[in-house]
């Protein structure tokens, strides 16, 4: 993790050493390879070089600047609570962006404990049947029931995940029933950061371990970075027939319109209009298309010198 001017480092032995950074280096997030100088002695020591990564997340910071989230991620899992509601604009938001990185992803469903009555259960379906249809795992959890926990172990299993969503959506309360002695190394982070009580304000990479049978000892599974939760996501900025190709369920009607340069929106004899009209294209998924079109040709317009 960062915090402030410094990153916390783990060597390969599992120790922590605060470092600083080298400046010509920039920002460090949760999931980065560095090589670094140490002082054994301070317990202190100095990043001097990071390795290439694989694959960043990030989303848009102040004044436009972009913000990492975590980097070498293999797995997103995007987390959305029922209560106090699942947001399908947020949804494709991370869909596009997972499309965008060639990285696999599930929606986990959190606090379906909390889904009462058989209603309850068919409206969160209904929600959810465009990406059911576009044959996304859906993963109900509960750290109340434990449901979904055991699934969520296999499908992290030897990766680099990360879990997004909002802000409320109870990634913290998942990553604490995924990793019992969660507590331990909160603790242990804040002394060694100085920062006392952790939460979730830089993206913080945990082992996930499970116990080998018969045995006291933890065997190593995989990482999970926490990140922050965030009222409004966005991918990175991209061409409409980049866009278009984001929207698995848009291919079967690309190249039927009657302009090559359709927009999908006031254009006469669109085929994703007429789709949308037949049910056959989700209005959500269209919205959130719409949506994202417009905030990346108001950025392009906006970079203009």
């Amino acid at each position: 993790t960062s915090f402030g001017k410094r990153v916390l480092v783990e060597d390969t032995l599992g120790n922590n050493y605060s470092c600083a950074i080298r400046q010509h280096l920039g920002k460090l997030v949760a999931g980065d390879k560095v090589v670094w100088q140490t002082d054994l002695e301070a317990n202190m020591g100095v990043v001097v070089r990071v390795e290439p990564r694989t694959h960043e997340l990030s989303r848009p910071g102040f004044r436009g600047q972009t913000r990492m989230i975590a980097a070498n991620i293999d797995f997103i899992g995007i987390v959305m609570p029922v209560v106090p509601g699942i947001h399908p604009d947020m949804i494709d938001r991370y869909l596009v962006a997972a499309k965008q990185l060639d990285i696999p992803v599930v929606i986990i469903i959190n606090k379906v404990d909390l889904l009462e009555t058989d209603e309850d259960w068919e409206a969160i379906a209904a929600l959810l049947e465009p990406y059911d249809a576009l044959g996304i795992e859906l993963i109900p959890a509960s750290t109340v029931s434990n449901e979904g926990l055991q699934t969520l172990q296999e499908f992290m299993a030897e990766k680099n995940s990360v879990f997004v969503g909002p802000s409320g959506a109870g990634k913290s309360s998942l990553i604490n029933a995924l990793i019992p002695d969660l507590d331990i190394r909160v603790g242990q982070l804040s002394e060694a950061t100085g920062l006392g009580k952790h939460t979730t304000t830089n993206s913080i990479l945990y082992h996930l371990t499970r116990r080998i049978e018969g045995s006291d000892e933890m065997l190593a599974t995989g990482n999970l970075i926490d990140s922050p939760g965030v009222r409004q996501f966005s991918p990175s900025p991209c061409e409409l027939s980049e866009l278009e190709s984001y929207y698995p369920d848009f291919a079967p009607f690309l190249g039927h319109c009657k302009y090559k340069n359709c927009t999908h929106s006031i254009e006469p004899n669109c085929a994703i209009l007429e789709a949308v009209e037949n049910e056959e294209i989700a209005v959500s998924r269209y919205q959130s298309f719409q949506r994202l079109l417009t905030e990346f040709k108001n950025a392009a317009e906006e970079s203009k010198p």
